[in-house]
């Protein structure tokens, strides 16, 4: 289970205190306790408190006797679960029948405490301001024990605002008054057990990282990121409109944010990087030394002149664009680097007024003698979130404002700035105009757009070994950069995997995590996500998806997850570890809530079934370890997709010549997503036989356009004499419309192919999903006869029902509702007080709605209808 690790036979169990409070039991253990500091009853008191949430004062009794505060707590441990000697009882004290418990009953008239909410496991609850003023909880790292202890967690935790991993010295003062629907402070548990291969794996980037990173750039997003960089430079030096300078570049972790703009010194660009990165990442490049008094000098409006230093600095030790960046990423250059900004900071400090050199607009120019270049000098602030953060505990103001507003005064022609952030705030397009800050509306200057066209996709695909043969191995090439980079120093296929599957669930293992699930299942299933929520940022932030879309109001931002077998890896690992059963009880939510769209619900439920009977096949093969890249015979395929039909589908591939094919896939890829190349604007989008060959060699098979004719899917296969495809069609109608005629059609390579020559075998698959009883027949329809051609067979499998396909009981009841799974206002998640106390407004909901199927009086009677 969950937090249990295997204890050697020659491992002595830790100790623990047993606790029972009213009906619920819990054990404390010895090394909680020693890390905490409890020594005694009395602070034992503090920990149960915080488990339980009780405000009022307690006493704890062993047996009948109350234990005195001074009591050590060395004697209680070891106490027996079925013989508890520790039990928590409430101290009732007269007198407190006060104002408190008069409004008690009366909702809304309780005299409110500040309090802070705090998620966990999908469990949340309220920290009130007098228990953490009592217990000397000021910043976050105390509060974090309050949370273990609330929640009962050995292991370390870390505090999230939104996106936002809080740091340790943050004040609490600010995280009172959280919404009960819109929290602002979520616990996340890193999920990795104590076994030491584990944590090597999940340190992958700590380790090699460096290596990875140095491996040659490949692509063209340098050359068309310079090219938008001196656009966006060129329309803030003309002073037109007044620009704020700089650009802002949000994306995925690892799709090559930092390592494009470290590319720029290619172009002659000194690049001066800092990142305030939080002190347990595992990120790359490491956090800048003084980061945090960096981030000082914005409070004290003096990032000015900490920028004139630091230019004046670089041009007075020579060194070379490509010097520089390597002495700021690299390991060996700690000490110079550290000494690097010691004496910037230095200089800042030794200066009591702003510089005049922030007028001067050939400042850049003449100090480094190159008035031919565009852009000479650009500072890039990694991990730019961290700007977010207020700049005291007493003050509402962002150190994100007040750097904006510094940065306007520095006017110096051939310098910018670039900011980089998985976080969409930062871009300044979530929230919405109509939502800026008041400091931004005061401004009268302009907002250049976020960049997003960072992904360099498949751009380490030739460093990928050839061969006609399926190679699990050419996959880590394939998708964004970091996998390749990775291989190509030396890590193994399987530790990549899972650091792709820790990756996309956001280092999340828990059943009930509902953004990890869904981060799988659109990464696995294709999903569309509805642009105006705000899922889509927290899966761009914390989950590998990619930003490919904003729309000019900052009302909306588009994701999607590009065609990458790597993470799809790990997205399917995840869903199997935490269970399909548990990441669509996920997809019913986000249903109801509008999370997805529901537009293709049955071709969605085809899709799934589809995957499911490729993870089926695998575990029954019986080949370990389990990658989710292998590829298995068609015949287990069908055998694990179609219930019953063993004997018939060995025959009918017989007949095909496919009885040595074999299919394997791992997530499905929409053509108008990721295929640029193959897509084209206007009219139909047709496959061709080189894009059916490379999809089976990345793993992946294809979910059709929106009203592409006659075909919703596809799947490549391979068989001795080449490749074909299965071709689906999907049906979610109350009466079968199949005829003989849809089996020409799905097996007729004009649909799929248009007039590109496409020689391979067609199987097809018709699926009437919600109709009828239980039923799967192979069809034989032969072509018609002409006078140069004789007629030829063609075959289709007809399943028809949810119930035809062999998954579990679960998972079929769970597909059904999909189908029909809509928004519903009379579900309480819309009428609830909090999330224990729903509001009864059925009646009221239904006099919004007045045609219900089943009404007591209706209007025929009165309008004598």
């Amino acid at each position: 289970e969950r937090g249990v690790t295997h204890i050697p036979s020659n491992c002595k169990k830790d100790k623990e205190i047993w606790v029972r409070y009213k009906d619920k039991r819990i054990a404390i253990k010895q090394n909680i306790l020693e890390d905490w500091g409890v020594l005694d009853v009395v602070s034992l008191k503090r920990v149960i408190q915080a488990r339980f949430n009780i405000s009022e004062n307690i006493t704890i009794h062993s047996g009948s006797d109350n234990l005195a505060d001074s009591r050590q707590i060395t004697e209680l441990y070891n106490t027996e679960n079925n013989a508890l000697k520790v039990i928590v009882e409430r101290n009732d004290q007269p007198g407190a029948s006060g104002i408190g418990s008069l409004t008690s009953g009366i909702a809304g008239l309780q005299l409110q405490d500040k309090e802070i909410w705090v998620r966990y496991n999908n469990k949340r609850i309220a920290i009130k301001q007098n228990i953490l003023e009592d217990w000397g909880v000021l910043d976050v790292v105390s509060l974090k024990r309050v949370i273990q202890a609330r929640f009962n967690i050995s292991e370390n935790v870390t505090i999230h605002s939104g996106s936002d991993n809080l740091a340790d010295n943050r004040q609490i003062t600010e995280l009172y008054n959280t919404e009960n629907n819109a929290l602002e402070v979520i616990v996340e548990r890193n999920d990795n057990e104590s076994n030491e291969e584990e944590k090597y794996e999940s340190n992958i980037e700590t380790n090699r990282i460096e290596d990875a990173f140095q491996i040659g750039y490949q692509g063209t997003v340098l050359e068309t990121f310079y090219s938008r960089l001196k656009q966006f430079h060129n329309e803030w030096n003309k002073q037109i409109k007044p620009y704020a300078p700089y650009l802002t570049i949000i994306q995925n972790s690892g799709s090559g944010k930092t390592r494009l703009v470290g590319e720029l010194r290619t172009k002659g660009v000194y690049v001066l990087y800092i990142c305030k990165r939080q002190q347990n990442s595992s990120g790359y490049p490491a956090s800048t030394p003084y980061a945090q008094q960096i981030f000082e000098k914005i409070r004290d409006n003096k990032f000015g002149l900490l920028l004139s230093e630091a230019v004046k600095l670089i041009k007075n030790n020579n060194w070379s664009e490509e010097q520089f960046w390597n002495l700021q990423i690299k390991a060996e250059h700690e000490n110079i680097r550290t000494q690097f900004w010691k004496n910037v900071l230095e200089s800042v400090d030794s200066l009591s007024q702003q510089s005049d050199l922030l007028s001067n607009k050939n400042f850049i120019k003449n100090l480094f003698d190159k008035n031919e270049a565009e852009i000479l000098v650009v500072c890039c602030i990694d991990e730019a979130h961290e700007l977010l953060g207020k700049i005291s505990t007493t003050s509402e103001e962002t150190f994100f404002v007040r750097w904006r507003r510094q940065i306007r005064d520095v006017m110096w022609n051939g310098f910018f700035n670039v900011l980089l952030s998985t976080n969409g705030k930062i871009g300044n397009f979530l929230p919405p105009e109509i939502r800026d800050t008041r400091s931004a509306r005061m401004h009268q200057y302009y907002l250049l757009p976020a960049y997003l066209d960072v992904h360099t996709v498949d751009a380490l695909a030739n460093l990928a070994q050839t061969g006609k043969r399926y190679d699990p191995q050419r996959t880590l090439y394939l998708g964004i950069p970091l996998w390749g980079s990775l291989a190509q120093v030396g890590v193994d296929l399987t530790k990549i995997l899972h650091l792709a599957s820790q990756k996309i669930r956001n280092f999340s293992n828990k059943q009930k995590d509902q953004l990890a699930n869904l981060a799988c299942m659109s990464c696995s299933f294709a999903l569309e996500i509805s642009p105006r929520i705000v899922e889509v940022e927290m899966l761009i932030a914390s989950h590998m998806a990619t930003a490919i879309g904003v729309s000019s109001d900052r009302t909306e931002l588009l994701c999607t997850y590009p065609s990458d077998p790597i993470l799809a890896s790990g997205a399917l690992k995840g869903i199997t570890e935490v269970g399909f059963e548990n990441c669509l009880d996920t997809l019913l939510e986000q249903f109801s809530r509008g999370v997805v769209e529901a537009g293709e619900r049955g071709e969605l439920v085809s899709r799934i079934l589809f995957l499911k009977a490729y993870v089926r096949a695998l575990e029954e093969s019986r080949n370990l370890p389990i990658t989710y890249l292998e590829k298995v015979p068609l015949l287990s395929f069908l055998k694990a997709l179609c219930h019953g039909k063993d004997q018939e589908l060995e025959q009918l591939l017989a007949k095909m010549k496919l009885d040595q094919a074999e299919i394997g896939f791992n997530h499905w890829t929409s053509l108008l997503a990721s295929n640029k190349e193959y897509v084209k604007e206007g009219g139909h989008k047709h496959l061709t036989a080189s894009l059916v060959k490379e999809a089976y060699h990345r793993h992946t098979a294809f979910k059709m356009p929106i009203l592409f004719p006659v075909i919703d899917h596809i799947i490549p296969i391979q068989y001795p004499g080449g490749y074909g495809i299965i071709s689906s069609q999907n049906k979610n109608t109350k009466k079968s419309k199949y005829q003989d005629a849809d089996v020409l059609s799905l097996v007729n390579p004009v649909y799929a192919f248009d007039d590109n020559d496409f020689n391979g075998i067609i199987l097809g698959i018709y699926v009437d999903i919600g109709l009828g009883d239980p039923m799967i027949s192979i069809k034989e329809v032969d072509s018609r006869k002409s006078r140069h051609t004789s007629s030829v067979p063609h075959y289709a499998i007809y399943i028809q029902n949810i119930k035809s396909f062999n998954c579990e009981k679960e998972i079929s009841e769970r597909l059904s509702k999909a189908l029909y799974t809509s928004p519903w206002p009379l579900d309480i998640r819309w009428s609830m007080i909090d999330e224990k106390k729903p509001l009864d407004r059925r009646d009221s909901i239904k006099s919004f709605l007045p045609l219900v199927f089943k009404k007591e009086q209706s209007l025929v009677k009165n309008w004598r209808l």
